[in-house]
């Protein structure tokens, strides 16, 4: 796939993610799908497969926000070969009520029009202070 298919696929990922549609964003990613997320945050770590990434992960992240508060705003998505970039900027009210706006980095493998590994990159301590203190 190319460049532009690419990008396609992961902005249609964020698109999904942004809106709540789980059918549509699990059929962005490859079974055997990794996301891996840094620091030391009770969802930090690689999940693996959509099992995971859904029951473990989002499932847990979607409990942390009041409901339909989330949302995405892309600022920029680079494509290269088998990876695509992207710059967002997620903005919400957490659980507790407090206002979220945290900034984030993910960089996407496509292969053969599904995702296949995710890592993201985002400001941990500021996710702790407001979602998880």
């Amino acid at each position: 796939m190319g460049n532009a298919e690419n990008k396609k696929v992961v902005l249609g990922f964020v698109e999904a993610l942004a809106s709540g549609n789980l059918d549509a964003l699990k059929a962005t990613l490859a079974d055997d799908v990794t996301w891996w997320i840094p620091g030391s945050l009770p969802v930090s770590g690689t999940h693996r497969g959509k099992k995971a990434i859904f029951e473990d992960f989002l499932g847990k992240a979607a409990t942390l926000f009041e409901p339909r508060s989330l949302s995405i705003q892309v600022r920029n998505a680079i494509a290269e070969g088998d990876y695509v970039a992207v710059e967002w900027v997620a903005r919400g009210k957490s659980a507790k009520g407090k206002p979220y706006e945290n900034y984030y980095h993910l960089m996407f493998e496509v292969k053969n029009d599904k995702i296949h590994a995710i890592r993201e990159y985002v400001d941990t301590l500021y996710a702790k202070e407001v979602l998880f203190s």
